[in-house]
């Protein structure tokens, strides 16, 4: 039987849509996003509690903040259809807009062992299939690394960079990603399928004994499976639809959506886009920095 664990609020700011949590391990400092409120947030670790520090308003959809490796350098963001630069004062720079002309919006992503950046994308007023995945590497080259996807979702790496697990939320999978020596996906194989009624996959992380942490939206859970695929734990969250994770040491970090909730359900979540937490009895790593160029250069081809 799965391990169950209960998570509680870890922080007052209540979000639309939290998202993309992330501990800068240059600071300490826990970073999470309100995609639709376009914001990004900082917050210092309070035992097992967030305290808000400060917020940058970037002007549009917020998606995943990446780390650069150096102090004060600050941060590269997906931001609807583009990758900026955040500077410590919360300034943007546009780098490369690698989604230009399509309807769509970035949605997911991390960097991995190499610091390679990993970035999706998700079609937009319902459109299916639009999704992709782009692979920025260390030259600042940014690739597709797959097309046709629903909504590109969680994404984290092993530690020796052979293995990628991720989430298409639409197709209602988690995949293990097989990685070739150059970076680049050699093969992929769906490792757990979700049933009716368990919620959709969202966001993902890793814990430092290879196994994969998945918020369940509309599902009130955070499951933990093996890299196996056995279901190994289950933190029940009193909200309805978490939607991604990080660890602070052995502490569990979840973001939650707060809107577009179903009629009546918004007095029966109050709680509903605030940050969680739980202790789980087991660590996961810091974000990883991206340590490639951030003149990013997109292939004409690649551009629609």
């Amino acid at each position: 039987m799965p391990r169950i664990f209960t998570a509680t609020p870890a922080s007052e700011l209540r979000a639309e849509l939290g998202e993309t949590p992330r501990l800068d391990p240059r600071t300490g400092e826990v970073i999470w996003t309100d995609i639709t409120a376009g914001k990004v947030h900082f917050g210092a670790v309070r035992e097992d509690r967030i305290e808000w520090l400060r917020s940058f308003d970037v002007g549009g959809m917020s998606g995943p903040v990446t780390p650069l490796p150096d102090a004060g350098a600050g941060w590269i963001m997906a931001r609807e259809q583009e990758l900026v630069h955040v500077a410590q004062d919360g300034s943007l720079e546009s780098l490369a807009t690698p989604e230009a002309g399509r309807n769509t919006g970035f949605n997911d992503g991390a960097a991995d062992h190499r610091g390679n950046l990993w970035v999706g994308s998700m079609g937009r007023d319902g459109l299916l299939g639009a999704g992709r995945l782009w692979r920025i590497d260390l030259r600042g080259n940014a690739t597709m690394a797959m097309d046709g996807i629903g909504i590109s979702n969680g994404l984290d790496f092993t530690s020796d960079g052979g293995t990628a697990y991720y989430v298409d939320t639409v197709t209602r999978t988690l995949e293990r990603l097989e990685l070739s020596p150059d970076g680049t996906i050699a093969a992929r194989h769906c490792l757990v399928e979700f049933l009716p009624g368990e919620g959709d996959p969202d966001g993902l992380a890793m814990d430092d004994e290879g196994c994969i942490w998945v918020a369940m939206w509309d599902g009130w859970a955070v499951r933990r499976y093996s890299p196996g695929g056995e279901l190994l734990a289950v933190v029940q969250v009193p909200v309805a639809r978490p939607t991604a994770v990080c660890f602070v040491d052995e502490l569990l970090l979840i973001t939650t959506c707060g809107a577009w909730l179903p009629e009546g359900w918004e007095q029966e979540q109050p709680d509903a886009g605030r940050m969680f937490s739980a202790r789980v009895g087991v660590s996961g790593a810091p974000a990883r920095p991206y340590r490639g160029q951030l003149q990013i250069t997109v292939p004409p081809e690649d551009i629609s």
